[in-house]
């Protein structure tokens, strides 16, 4: 990968998986991208970052977080019974639970949000 474009790409695929894990990491790894310098120690940091957050267990508030982000790409485009449906499932959500996610895949197959549809958000 240890190219800048390259790397940036994907980090843009891991985004918002990780912001759903962990609002430290994420800020952690925002801050990895920033002042466009890219190198091969940052590319191992990235790749061990990611490998960690990975084993990270379910974390509601982080989840919340990021799924209103997601939420975003669909506020102008969603009809009003899709936001309400996505704001219910979103609070009724739990560490068990969870209808919210698929919900938003859902959302992004439907209105083709091509982003979310080639990332690792949904895995």
């Amino acid at each position: 990968m240890c190219e800048l474009k390259t790397a940036q790409k994907e980090w843009a695929k891991w985004k918002y998986y990780v912001m759903a894990r962990s609002q430290s990491a994420y800020l952690e790894l925002r801050q990895l991208f920033s002042g466009n310098q890219w190198s091969q120690e940052k590319e191992v940091q990235f790749k061990q970052q990611i490998s960690n957050v990975k084993k990270l267990s379910f974390n509601l508030k982080a989840r919340r977080n990021a799924y209103e982000h997601v939420w975003g790409y669909f506020k102008k485009i969603a009809t009003a019974q899709e936001r309400a449906t996505f704001f219910r499932l979103s609070q009724a959500m739990t560490a068990k639970q969870d209808e919210a996610l698929p919900y938003l895949k859902k959302l992004a197959e439907k209105y083709q949000i091509t982003y979310l549809l080639d990332s690792h958000f949904f895995d």
